[in-house]
């Protein structure tokens, strides 16, 4: 048998044991508040953007409750990923409750408005560090779920480009670029991906997740995230709609599935674009991605405007969501201690 540990011994690891969770503690709180600000900072440019407009924005000549329905809808095109994301980790073997996935999914979303990006898969995979899944799985799953949902919108945009009135060059390069991103969608390629990672430190313990990556779990996440692009695409719809009053009937020309359709392909577009320049939050590429899809329809000073407030009532989205995936999570965490 051991001799039981001395009383300095003891006294000296809780002592290490306090100071590393007051170190993580600090950390979480630093990395929280540098996410808020410049998720301050991307509303000041929307609003600085917003005044650039060669529109005169009234704002009491907006439909607000079509501001509203647009808050929601973007509260609603984050769910679907955040169900296909879930179901990745429960394929990995990790039944991490579904509250808890939820805030750490949302959370998510103040790391993007980080420089780099990397803040995102941070957030997310310190959450499920909490709950007791590894680093690797974490991170593969973050990534799956990332990248299936910019390449799937990637071409879902551009399917939906064959129908909008853009400059012929832009369609036959949408169309081009399918092939390329659609290989992040095939089984293969992730699995080889995979293996890669699996020799690295950090992909310790991978290999038994090759398998799981097959058709059915990409076509799921698949479908989650097109569902969620679809509902984007309304969130702009809404937004559109609710500035009617300053754009007269530029839009009685056009039937409102075929809006739908272009502002799917904006917000599908500008999406990918924000996301491969690697700014935070997207800023500009997004919004020039968007712009130059919705020019289609309407004039650019409208379209500016349009850009600009979907980008606020996506903010409000996300906010919104977090508040409330937190009070969930916290909820559920209160009554299972009771």
């Amino acid at each position: 048998m051991h001799p039981p540990p001395e009383p300095s011994e003891t006294h000296a690891s809780k002592g290490i044991g306090r100071r590393r969770l007051k170190i993580r503690f600090v950390v979480r709180i630093a990395i929280l508040t540098c996410a808020i600000i410049f998720f301050a900072f991307a509303i000041r440019r929307a609003a600085l953007e917003l005044g650039k407009s060669e529109v005169p924005l009234d704002w009491n000549s907006i439909l607000w409750s079509q501001i509203g329905l647009s808050v929601i809808a973007g509260m609603l095109a984050m769910v679907p990923a955040w169900i296909g994301w879930h179901a990745i980790l429960r394929d990995f073997g990790h039944r991490v409750h579904w509250s808890a996935s939820l805030y750490a999914y949302f959370l998510g979303h103040l790391g993007k408005y980080i420089p780099g990006k990397a803040m995102a898969v941070m957030l997310r995979v310190g959450q499920l560090h909490r709950h007791k899944v590894p680093l690797g799985p974490a991170i593969l799953s973050v990534f799956i779920e990332t990248l299936t949902g910019f390449a799937s919108g990637g071409i879902l945009g551009a399917v939906l480009l064959q129908w909008v009135e853009v400059p012929g060059w832009l369609r036959w390069s949408a169309l081009a670029a399918i092939p390329l991103a659609a290989l992040p969608l095939i089984p293969h390629p992730f699995r080889g991906i995979l293996r890669l990672v699996s020799r690295m430190r950090i992909g310790k313990g991978l290999e038994k997740l090759l398998g799981v990556i097959d058709g059915r779990l990409m076509i799921r996440t698949i479908a989650c995230a097109l569902l969620g692009w679809c509902l984007q695409g309304l969130a702009l719809w809404f937004v559109l709609g609710s500035l009617r009053p300053i754009q007269s009937d530029l839009l009685s020309g056009y039937s409102g599935g075929f809006i739908w359709l272009v502002c799917t392909a904006s917000m599908s577009l500008g999406g990918l674009a924000g996301f491969l320049s690697m700014l935070p939050g997207g800023a500009f590429a997004r919004e020039l991605a968007s712009i130059g899809v919705l020019l289609s329809i309407v004039p650019e000073p409208i379209a500016l405007i349009a850009t600009v407030i979907v980008r606020l009532t996506s903010i409000a989205a996300e906010i919104l969501m977090i508040v409330g995936s937190k009070s969930i999570s916290a909820s559920v965490d209160s009554a299972s201690i009771q």
